[in-house]
Parts: structure tokens; sequence; C-alpha cells
């Protein structure tokens, strides 16, 4: 029986992408946007499925404590999806999300009680503003950029952006609003001001004209950025150490959560003198740099021919303890277990679907005593978590580090271990 499209909910658990979740009469979950745990809310049912229902708040009954005014005037229904929590308070977003991590190793990974520690905040007191180096804009019909409404293709115009560095903030403003023909816009700056760049994605017309001034500016052709205008490529800094992006090379969003990572992995990893380390998905070499710093023999391996330019050229300090290699790594992974070698030490930080059952079980005979993955999606990694069950691998530590306020997104740091 379908219940009133109106009625009350009392919100207890919350979901990775950042809803909070009740339950309908008919026992189903009953997802909503815009809301707290702990709330209890007037809501309006807008989609029916047989196991859950999603609504959207007409009135919020009992504000949690947490509840806050949100900063940016382009969030909340019907405006920019890009970030998710702004309404709630930073300390409580950052216990929502370990809260999430933890849920999701105990539902998907089967661990009954994760060893979960607190929430990082990259960057201290300033770690809800001004973190973004680089921010990737949908196009709207006339050309204007902006971000997509949440759950929508359309394109919600967008001016200034409360995330980006005040340098990535005016590059937006210098690259205007006159992209018709491009499908998406890509903005990247580099830390200390070591450059800047535009790079676009062309649709299916024309390219539009170029933005005034000397801005350098790459379109992306087969997969990999051919220069219109400069030198495309910035430089960012983490740790003290610089790093070359070239524009369609993976780097994280920001230095302030790149250190954050850094130091969470360096810790994980315990790397020294004489270890053999793996380092996959190793994008422009940021993980394998520090962990040849400390002593180890590394081995980089990447699958975008971009990447690993810059990963060669990144690595060119120790390149005596590090080597570039382009591959798949499930393939490098495959290759690797059939030798019968073995290594110290394996980092990864996958993409968003996870490493996946097979490349975890070639990935358990190379006899690491450590695996530290680095995760941006806690489903995927609980799901990974249970593989490396499997495998013969204990969860040991997990470390959140949010490094994308007001979003719903967590990075975590997991160190596995031989059971």
């Amino acid at each position: 029986m379908t219940p009133d499209p109106e009625l009350e909910l009392e919100l207890t658990g919350l979901t990775h992408g950042g809803e909070a979740v009740g339950r309908l009469p008919d026992g189903r979950a009953c997802f909503v946007a815009y809301a707290i745990p702990g709330e209890r809310v007037r809501v309006r049912v807008v989609e029916h499925r047989r196991r859950w229902a999603r609504a959207e708040v007409l009135a919020v009954l009992r504000p949690s404590p947490d509840r806050v005014e949100p900063p940016c005037p382009y969030f909340g229904p019907d405006r920019c999806g890009g970030c998710q929590l702004q309404h709630v308070s930073p300390e409580r977003q950052a216990e929502m999300k370990r809260q999430v991590v933890v849920e999701q190793l105990q539902r998907l990974g089967g661990i009954a009680s994760p060893p979960v520690a607190s929430t990082v905040r990259p960057g201290g007191s300033g770690w809800l503003r001004g973190y973004r180096t680089s921010a990737r804009f949908a196009v709207d019909g006339v050309g204007r950029l902006g971000f997509r409404r949440a759950a929508s293709h359309a394109v919600v115009p967008i001016d200034r952006c409360l995330l980006l560095t005040d340098g990535t903030q005016a590059l937006r403003d210098a690259a205007g609003d006159a992209w018709a023909g491009a499908a998406e816009v890509s903005v990247r700056t580099g830390s200390d001001g070591a450059g800047r760049a535009i790079t676009l994605q062309p649709g299916p017309g024309a390219l539009p004209p170029l933005p005034a001034g000397d801005i350098p500016v790459a379109v992306v052709r087969a997969g990999r950025p051919v220069a219109l205008r400069g030198e495309p490529a910035v430089i960012e800094h983490v740790a003290g150490v610089a790093f070359r992006v070239s524009p369609t090379s993976f780097f994280q969003s920001g230095p302030a959560g790149a250190e954050a990572l850094v130091a969470a992995v360096r810790e994980a990893a315990g790397a020294g003198p004489g270890d053999q380390a793996l380092d996959l998905y190793a994008g422009v070499g940021l993980f394998a740099r520090f962990l040849a710093a400390d002593g180890a023999h590394v081995t980089a391996v990447e699958s975008s021919k971009v990447a690993c330019d810059d990963a060669r050229t990144n690595l060119r300090p120790v390149r005596e303890r590090a080597a570039v290699v382009r591959s798949t790594a499930e393939d490098a992974v495959t290759r690797l277990a059939a030798s019968g070698r073995t290594v110290d030490i394996v980092v990864l930080d996958p993409p968003r679907r996870g490493a996946g059952p097979e490349l975890v079980s070639h990935l358990a005979r190379l006899g690491a005593r450590a695996v530290v993955y680095v995760s941006c999606d806690p489903a995927a990694l609980a799901r990974d978590a249970r593989a490396l069950a499997g495998a013969g691998y204990r969860l040991a530590r997990a470390v959140p580090v949010d490094q994308f306020g007001h979003t719903a997104h967590i990075e975590t740091v997991a160190t596995f271990v031989p059971a």
C-alpha cells in the first residue's frame, strides 16, 4: 500500500551520499536530502521504489542543534548539486562522515567493530572554504559555466564557489561565460601561484573562441590534452615537493588534502631503506615520491600515458629508487604474482569503483606486510575490505580524511595487514 505523499518522519540514519534516512509506515527506508539524523521533519514523498522511497523536506519540525545557515546562496533543493552538507555544523560533518565509513565497513565489509579513527580535517580552521585548486564546470545552452543540479543534467550557472581558492576563483572569473560549443570546462591553478590552465572537453560543434589574455588553454582529444595556447601543465606543491600536473592527469583537488593523505599513507606504510613498494593507480607519482624519500624502492604503476610522463618528471629527484611502469593495475599485479616476486608494501588509490575481487586476490599473493588503500568511496572500500579478508588480510586501521568540506565525499586511508 502506498503511503500518503506527505507525512512526518523521524530521521535516524545517513547514506554515504549525505541524505538522512527515516522509515515509512510500511517499513521502507526513505531518503531525505538537506536534513540531519535526529531531526523530525515533514516531507513529501517524490519517488517510490519497491524497497525504498525518496522525499523532500517541507518543514523541519524538530531541528538538530547541529543545523546551521548554509553559507552559499546556490545551496539547496533545485540549486547547485555540488555540496550536500552546508546546513550541518563543521563538527557534525566530520562525525557524520566517520559514521558513514563505520557503517559501510560493518554492512558491506562484514567487520563488526571497524577500527576507524577520528576524521582528519586538512587545512586547520580553513578546511571548509577555499581549498580547491581545481574545478570542473558544466556548460549550459548559452555557454555559461556552472554545476549540475542534484540528480539532474540541468546546469545551474554559478559565478562564485566558496570552495575555490582565491586564485582558482580568479581563473574562473577570467574564463568568463562564452563557452557555447564546449561540453565541460575545467580550471586548475598551481599552489603558490605556480601556473594556471583552462581545459575544455569539446562538444559536437565548433570550439568556442578562447578567452582574452594569455591564460594557457588545452582541449582534450582522444583522452589526451592538446595545447591551444601556452603551457597548460601546472605545478602543485605538497609537503614542500613540487609536482607537475598535466590537464588530464589525476591529482587531488587541493594541496592541503593531498598533504593529509600523504601523511596518513606514510604513517601506514612505514617505509624504510630496503623495502620494496608497489604504488598502484599512481597518477603523477604523489605517493611514490614520498615512499622513495623514506628509503623504499618503488614501482609506480599507472595506465595513463600523460600521467606517466608527469610521474617520470616528478620522480626524477628519487630516480635511483623509483620506476614508472605504464600498465593497468590488474595486469601489473597479475604479472608480478605469476612471477613469484614479493613486495613489502602496496599502496593503491583506485577509482571510485574500487579495486575489485580479482585484483585483490592477486594482490594478496605478493606477501606485503602492509596494504595501504586510499579510497574515495566508503562502499567500494568496504567491498574490497571483505575481499581482502577472504584473501588473508585484516583491517588494522582506517583514517577518514575530509578534504571535501561541505560535501558528502570522504577519503579514507585504510591499512590492511596479514591476519
